[in-house]
């Protein structure tokens, strides 16, 4: 998996800093997805392929519970302002991204780039990482804190929990790769998934009720 090393680490800065720069739901789900399966790519180079592999599974299975809630709430949009039989096609194409998308911007690409230095020196670098995997472990990390700084909505940031973790499973991968962490890791992932989507509900709910205008 190594020669897929630099093409998978780029596709995750990509995909962690568009959970950043985006509160549409439905392109967060598909910028999640890729990520979960880019790091188990990138893990793939320390450990066996089969624990891989269910780590890809668990992200696949995180964005189907993420997916459903989303449907449920109208993937975070009030219902009847565009869902019209006339606008259902134009609403399903239209993507929608924050007021603040020139600071988001910015501001992912410069964790970025402060991670990417980090991880560069010789005093920061985890051993038994490939720079790779420390690039990415320190880039999602900061970019999952990022995101929980700069929301308040459940859904998205409990993607940015998760981007979190997700780097911190590429950093205890080399302490750690049995079995029994593997499956706890995956267990924390399904918790953060369940917990968000109620909160997620909860916030749709209480937006429902309120009055229009």
């Amino acid at each position: 998996m190594s020669q897929f090393a630099t093409p998978a680490l780029v596709g995750i800065l990509i995909t962690a800093a568009l959970l950043v720069i985006t509160n549409d739901w439905r392109l967060s789900f598909a910028a999640l997805v890729v990520q979960y399966v880019l790091m188990a790519a990138l893990i793939a180079q320390i450990v066996l392929w089969q624990v891989a592999v269910v780590k890809a599974l668990v992200g696949v299975l995180v964005v189907g519970i993420f997916s459903l809630t989303g449907r449920q709430a109208n993937f975070g949009r009030r219902a009847g302002v565009d869902l019209l039989l006339s606008e259902s096609l134009r609403s399903f194409v239209r993507f929608e991204f924050p007021t603040g998308l020139p600071f988001r911007f910015l501001a992912a690409v410069m964790t970025i780039v402060a991670a990417a230095y980090t991880a560069s020196q010789p005093g920061f670098a985890f051993p038994g990482l490939p720079p790779t995997l420390n690039v990415a472990s320190y880039a999602l990390l900061a970019l999952g804190l990022l995101n929980l700084g700069l929301t308040e909505e459940p859904m998205n940031a409990g993607m940015g929990l998760l981007t979190g973790l997700m780097g911190f499973e590429l950093m205890y991968a080399a302490v750690e790769p049995s079995l029994a962490i593997v499956a706890l890791l995956a267990a924390v992932n399904f918790g953060v998934a369940m917990a968000t989507s109620y909160l997620a509900l909860l916030r749709y709910a209480a937006t429902e009720k309120e009055p229009p205008g």
